[in-house]
């Protein structure tokens, strides 16, 4: 045989190779298995602009993963039903989503999480939550939150605050709430009472005050609480709140914010009252800081998926600006996709559904590379809560910056 010849019946033999295994091609015309996730956010209601960036985040991560081909053969289909803080919205919501396809749903609000539980038992329909009360996941079912109850991470700073914050030559410091009836805030209200209660000796508690959700006159509010040296108002209500107290010629508190609710609104907060009222600011988180990118493969994806998706490649000046994004998208929104990914690993794209990533969720820990610098946290056959420690904060006005304070504290069950 020539040896022309020779290379001509070799060619012919790859050619017969690659068309029959596809050796050589990679992954590039290789047809995908669409898989929905579904989100339910507010995007024009009274919350919107805390709540807006993390709906972006949410189809900014899915774009990335299948940009990255993060799972391959599978495409993500991310969609956003907007339920403009309205509770009548929930139910034709999920229906909306669950028509398109979603056999799982990232929900931001609680109380949406709420009145979905007892949906996804029925449809196998897994509903992951940024935050829900103890009747929300007890006993365990098919809910799953990406934080912890708002009183175990309040139990654990208020713990810190006496211990490393407060000079109680002062005399015993004042604690108080002033927002909307959240779950969460709820369960600060009744986190901070308990824990005044049994340290009487580290803090009072003088009143949580709860106004009707869009309330934006908290003059009351401010009234009540002008003697506290630590008050909690989560966004975007607390930008309301501390416009009012600063109005009013007050100076004395700090802003407490015990799960980074805050973080969620800064720009509006920001712009509202300058930096200056958050001078001293203490806050727990579950995830670390632009400030911290180097040390955490997690925020430098969020990092490069901003810039990338969002400003055009362009730089941003202040990360603090965007750091709902990023909170969001690195204690929120990366716990869902990841599950995905080792759900797919698990039974393939073809054979993925809502019993596949029940199945992975129950067995997830966040022990992978992406989770460099972050305690392990994770889910259980009875466990729907994944964090068991929160990142302690601290803010330099100043500056206008955010950094770790390089402590990850323990979660507190029990004040």
């Amino acid at each position: 045989m020539s040896s022309l010849l020779k290379k001509v019946t070799m060619a012919l033999l790859i050619l017969v190779l690659v068309a029959t295994f596809g050796f050589g091609c990679g992954k590039k015309g290789e047809e995908r298995t669409t898989i929905t996730i579904g989100c339910m956010a507010d995007l024009t209601g009274v919350a919107s602009s805390a709540i807006k960036p993390i709906a972006e985040v949410f189809v900014d991560t899915a774009r990335y993963y299948n940009d990255q081909d993060l799972i391959p053969g599978v495409k993500i289909n991310a969609i956003v039903y907007d339920t403009h803080f309205d509770a009548a919205r929930i139910v034709p919501g999920y229906d909306w989503l669950r028509g398109k396809g979603a056999e799982v749903i990232v929900v931001v609000m609680a109380q949406d999480a709420e009145v979905l539980k007892s949906f996804a038992e029925r449809n196998k329909c897994v509903i992951v939550s940024s935050s829900g009360s103890p009747g929300l996941v007890e006993p365990p079912g098919w809910v799953f939150l990406t934080s912890t109850f708002s009183r175990y991470p309040t139990f654990a700073l208020l713990k810190w605050i006496s211990e490393h914050d407060w000079d109680y030559s002062n005399g015993i410091p004042k604690l108080g709430i002033a927002s909307w009836p959240t779950l969460t805030d709820l369960d600060k209200v009744d986190a901070m009472k308990a824990y005044a209660q049994a340290h009487p000796d580290k803090f009072e508690f003088v009143d949580g005050i709860l106004l009707p959700t869009g309330t934006m006159d908290f003059q009351s509010a401010v009234r009540k609480l002008k003697d506290c040296d630590y008050i909690s108002s989560q966004s975007p209500q607390g930008a309301y709140f501390w416009r009012d107290y600063l109005a009013a010629g007050y100076h004395k508190a700090k802003v407490l914010d015990p799960d980074g609710s805050m973080s969620s609104a800064l720009p509006f907060f920001t712009a509202m009252n300058g930096w200056g009222s958050l001078d001293g600011a203490v806050w727990g988180m579950s995830c670390l800081s632009w400030a911290d990118r180097d040390e955490s493969p997690l925020v430098q994806r969020m990092y490069d998926m901003l810039l990338e998706y969002r400003t055009g490649g362009k730089d941003i000046s202040n990360y603090a600006d965007n750091q709902a994004y990023e909170g969001a998208g690195a204690s929120f929104v990366a716990v869902p996709f990841d599950i995905l990914d080792r759900a797919v690993n698990e039974v393939g794209a073809q054979n993925f559904n809502g019993q596949a990533y029940y199945d992975a969720a129950i067995k997830y820990k966040t022990d992978g590379p992406i989770w460099e610098n972050y305690p392990v946290n994770g889910y259980s056959e009875t466990k729907r809560t994944l964090m068991d420690y929160t990142a302690l904060w601290r803010i330099n006005a100043a500056e206008k910056s955010f950094k770790w304070a390089g402590e990850w504290l323990p979660i507190m069950l029990a004040p």
